[in-house]
């Protein structure tokens, strides 16, 4: 069995933050960063206005 994709719906986009948080990799032994780093210009560019026409 395969994955099924669908789009987001608007109402989910709240949790984009958790999930590219929870996508920046973290080397075995080093302390997890805070969680406020995504907002760091060089991740936030991925998830800041999303749901423009043509995201996915």
């Amino acid at each position: 069995m395969g994955f099924v994709y669908r789009l987001m719906d608007p109402t989910e986009y709240g949790v984009l933050g958790t999930f590219l948080y929870e996508a920046i990799f973290i080397p075995e032994g080093m302390d997890p960063l805070p969680r406020d780093v995504i907002y760091d210009p060089a991740f936030y560019h991925y998830i800041e206005d999303f749901g423009k026409q043509g995201d996915v």
